[in-house]
Order: C-alpha cells, then structure tokens, then sequence
C-alpha cells in the first residue's frame, strides 16, 4: 500500500479535469430525455489530437494533483530556460565587446 501511494505522489499528468456529458443512445434510458450521463475524464492533447481518458471518482483528486504537479514543474522549467537565455544573451554580448 506504500508503494502505491508514493507513486502516485510522483505522478505527473498533463491536461484538464473536465466533465463529459453524453447520451448512450438507448430510446428508454433518461438521456433520450435530456438529462444526459456525465463522466469525469482526463482531456489531453497529443500528437495534435485530443484525447479523453475516464476517470473513476475516486481518481479525480489524484488527477488534479498530478495536473498541478505538471504546471509547476512547466513553470519552473520556462523559469531556467528563460534564464539560460538571459545568460547566454550576456556571454554572447560580452564576447563581441572584446573582439571590438
């Protein structure tokens, strides 16, 4: 049970929670009425195409902390990469400066 619980601290996923509403098509079912089924899911984008995974209810919460993982680990990383740009413009200026 450890186990399971220390991977899933680490887990990271990108994407959104979103709530898919849909009907099953089945004439007598209460979605031909208009209340249609609703099911939590994962919505990502990959290879330029959106995908959808279900997600049980007691998985949502796990999700959206994995997403939130995700989009601190991506600022983070925008953060150093924008610095490592910032430093490489300063060695780049800098060298022209000597060879003048």
């Amino acid at each position: 049970m450890a186990h399971i619980k220390k991977q899933n601290a680490s887990l990271v996923v990108r994407g959104s929670v979103v709530k898919v509403r849909r009907s099953c098509g089945k004439s007598q079912c209460k979605c031909a009425q208009g209340k249609l089924h609703e099911t939590w899911a994962l919505s990502y984008s990959h290879q330029g195409r959106t995908r959808m995974i279900a997600l049980r209810d007691e998985d949502i919460q796990l999700v959206r902390k994995a997403i939130y993982r995700y989009q601190k680990a991506s600022k983070k990383l925008e953060s150093q990469a924008l610095q490592g740009i910032r430093r490489l413009h300063a060695t780049i200026k800098a060298a022209k400066r000597r060879t003048r």
